[in-house]
């Protein structure tokens, strides 16, 4: 099988696909990307770059632009181009969602020679088998693009997920074969009930349950002197809550409009009806405090990423260090947090026990990722995880996010894209250009 990057160039005078592969034997083909398809010629020349010359109509079905390059597959009479990644997202405008994260995927797609593009579920013809999509080009510029080989799932909240265009879209994409991953985004309590089952995992889980009344709150407070609540859907530590129980009385600690804030009460009914307000009427988990380890005096979490690559096995990408800020609850940067190397935090911490550390870390991630993945019944490419590490530096799992936000270590948003470009690869059954069989 020959495989590698191939030029394309626009030739006025073929009306099909005519590709020129040095070494190859002259013959009919069939090109595919993703679901386009042509039938073409092939002849060889001595010495260049394989190169795929096509009429200007052609090229401007194929998505494809003037002068680029893409990777290809010739295995037999099939010259297979690609292959095409289509970024899901949905919202009002053309190109709603997270546009920084479709940039750095468009461009770590580019460079592996894969054609990307971001589109929306009412953006697909499934009659003409297109998509009129938009394409980072130093700007986000429309087109119209094959329907793609892979899908990954960037729909921005969970009300869009569901939405009726969502859900059909999606239905449509598995009728065709067509790999989607990260399904959907995950829920808190679900998340808690699954992992739970697992005795190997569940004893790496604070004790969590739904808030059905205040009454659950005070109850857990009096047997572990400290909680977090947190709402059952939230991210970047928005809403949450710590209440702790000292002899003195109760106190609670939140952040408000980029403020730390306390509350001291006499009692656990002088506290309720600050708690309903902060509250307000959401649904909400009660878990367990931790007395965490802390790195010069604050208390800090493990982020990481796990992702699936070429093998479609799970690995941790990377992992890095969140330090609480000062009087904060939670460790989120947003929330005056920051972000430290785990090489250097561990070892101040842990001493010479720090590598079996990072191992429990990273065990345990492994342990999680797989386990979140069958209970969803979805195909998962990539998970970010929170996971505490006490005094006696035993993890503990806090979350998991099944749609991550860049990593602002460059380390690992580097990494971790050319993982994600890798596991693209891996569904769409397209092996690397250059890369052993």
């Amino acid at each position: 099988m020959d495989r590698g990057m191939m030029q394309i160039r626009t030739s006025p005078g073929h009306s099909q696909p005519q590709a020129i592969i040095p070494g190859a034997s002259q013959r009919p083909i069939r090109v595919t990307l993703g679901g386009f398809s042509a039938s073409g010629t092939i002849r060889s020349e001595q010495g260049g770059q394989p190169t795929l010359l096509l009429s200007r109509q052609l090229r401007r079905r194929m998505g494809l632009q003037r002068y680029s390059s893409v990777a290809f597959q010739l295995d037999g009479d099939h010259l297979r181009l690609g292959p095409v990644l289509g970024i899901l997202t949905a919202g009002p405008g053309p190109v709603p969602g997270n546009r920084q994260m479709f940039r750095y995927v468009s461009r770590a797609a580019r460079q592996s020679g894969l054609l990307a593009y971001v589109f929306r579920p009412e953006d697909v013809d499934w009659q003409r088998r297109v998509v009129r999509g938009h394409q980072w080009q130093g700007g986000w510029r429309p087109g119209s693009f094959p329907l793609p080989d892979v899908v990954y799932n960037r729909i921005p909240n969970r009300q869009l997920e569901f939405s009726p265009a969502t859900l059909s879209c999606k239905r449509r994409l598995a009728q065709r074969g067509i790999a989607l991953f990260n399904p959907r985004f995950l829920d808190k309590q679900r998340l808690a009930r699954l992992l739970s089952r697992d005795p190997a995992v569940s004893a790496h889980l604070p004790w969590t349950k739904t808030v059905r009344s205040l009454s659950d709150i005070d109850q857990a407070a009096r047997r572990f002197g400290a909680v977090y609540l947190k709402p059952q859907y939230s991210f970047a530590g928005k809403g949450i809550l710590r209440l702790s129980r000292f002899a003195s009385g109760w106190v609670l600690r939140h952040r408000q409009n980029n403020r730390n804030l306390q509350h001291r009460f006499g009692s656990f009914t002088a506290a309720s009806p600050t708690l309903r307000t902060l509250m307000g009427g959401k649904r909400y988990m009660v878990q367990q405090g931790i007395s965490l380890a802390q790195f010069r005096g604050r208390n800090f979490d493990v982020r990481l990423l796990a992702q699936k690559g070429a093998q479609g096995q799970w690995q941790v990408t990377g992992m890095g260090v969140r330090v609480a800020g000062a009087g904060s609850i939670t460790t989120h940067v947003p929330n005056g947090g920051y972000i430290a190397p785990i090489e250097r935090v561990l070892p101040e911490v842990f001493g010479a026990d720090h590598p079996q550390v990072m191992a429990r870390v990273r065990d345990l991630a492994l342990s999680i990722a797989p386990r979140v993945e069958a209970g969803y019944r979805g195909l998962f490419g990539e998970m970010s995880m929170d996971i505490g590490i006490d005094r006696q530096g035993y993890p503990w799992f806090f979350e998991a996010n099944a749609k991550p936000m860049k990593f602002d270590e460059d380390r690992i948003r580097v990494k971790g894209l050319q993982t994600l470009i890798s596991y693209v690869r891996h569904l769409a059954r397209f092996r690397d250009p250059g890369g052993d069989a």
